[in-house]
């Protein structure tokens, strides 16, 4: 029997809303946090905007969704690429939410936030160098944070996780909590984890359309994948999706 205190439940009981409580939806204005991620000084690495649809209906592309573990480790287009970042995660365009101006993506957010950065770990990407890259989701570019392969250590790090060493692209989902819960509270540390599962659901749909296998990964050893992308203090991965073509 296990003597650890349950402090999701805790966490959990004491997000809950109810009616004795109101919730306090004011906000700081001076502690607004920045609505992108960049890194000054990195490559950049611009991305080509997707020119067709994806060809699978989306119905299909349900019905076919599964996750999928077993890989041939073969080239991928560097535009596959591309157009499953833009139709994931891309910015399409902006529109006003209660007066406040914010992107319009493929992804829902809680109120418009979006907490989430994405990056990708790469390998035999067509004219693409191995390596990890952050998704600059404004301009549809990569910014390069670390030239060198890394798959085989992504492996380990997600405790024996070894299809990832097959896999052509490991998307990796970082939060920065403070966009959420600047305006949420306590509470949106709960959307935080609502925004990410709309995301992976995404990565899945378009993947299965593009007739390549995803697969979702939640187990890993947090502070080694937080040093290996080099995060800022504020920012942590939460979620990973892998993406290899199917053996």
């Amino acid at each position: 029997m296990r003597n650890d205190p349950d402090l999701a439940r805790l966490y959990h009981l004491n997000s809950s809303n109810v009616r004795a409580k109101l919730t306090d939806l004011s906000v700081d204005e001076d502690r607004h946090p920045f609505r992108f991620r960049t890194y000054p000084g990195s490559d950049r690495i611009a991305l080509p905007i997707p020119e067709e649809q994806l060809s699978m209906s989306l119905g299909d592309a349900l019905k076919r969704r599964r996750s999928v573990r077993d890989y041939v480790l073969k080239d991928l287009k560097f535009s596959t690429l591309s157009d499953i970042l833009y139709y994931a995660y891309g910015v399409m365009g902006y529109r006003t939410i209660e007066g406040e101006w914010t992107c319009s993506r493929p992804s829902p957010s809680a109120g418009g936030l979006y907490p989430l950065e994405l990056y990708v770990a790469t390998q035999q990407v067509t004219g693409l160098s191995d390596g990890i890259y952050h998704y600059d989701a404004r301009a549809h570019e990569l910014e390069t944070r670390h030239l060198a392969p890394v798959h085989a250590e992504l492996a380990d790090m997600t405790i024996g996780q070894d299809m990832i060493r097959t896999a052509n692209v490991v998307f990796v989902m970082t939060a920065i909590f403070e966009r959420t819960m600047w305006k949420y509270g306590q509470r949106g540390y709960r959307h935080v984890f609502l925004d990410a599962g709309h995301l992976g659901q995404n990565l899945y749909l378009i993947a299965t359309a593009m007739r390549l296998g995803p697969v979702a990964i939640g187990g890993f050893f947090d502070g080694e994948l937080n040093k290996l992308l080099d995060l800022p203090d504020e920012e942590e991965v939460i979620y990973l999706v892998c993406v290899g073509q199917p053996a």
